[in-house]
């Protein structure tokens, strides 16, 4: 009982819970498990990984959109 305690005081204002980055990343894990257990085989497996890995520095703001798509074009996509 106490995890859901602790995830259900990461909604009030009360100091507690976790913050609203590790939950979005957390529920970012989940539909990514459900993915991959649903569409993910040996043959798309590579594509998979680049946009969990993706998705999880973005909600992390690791990376921002901007770096994603510097990437994507060739660019350092790194901060700088």
């Amino acid at each position: 009982m106490k995890p859901l305690k602790f995830i259900l005081e990461s909604f009030s204002n009360e100091p507690g819970g976790a913050s609203a980055r590790k939950l979005t990343a957390f529920a970012f894990m989940l539909c990514i498990a459900w993915v991959h257990l649903k569409w993910v085989n040996h043959e798309n497996a590579i594509a998979a990984l680049i946009i969990d890995v993706s998705a999880a520095l973005l909600s992390l703001s690791i990376i921002t959109a901007e770096n994603l798509i510097r990437l994507r074009h060739g660019g350092k996509g790194g901060a700088e």
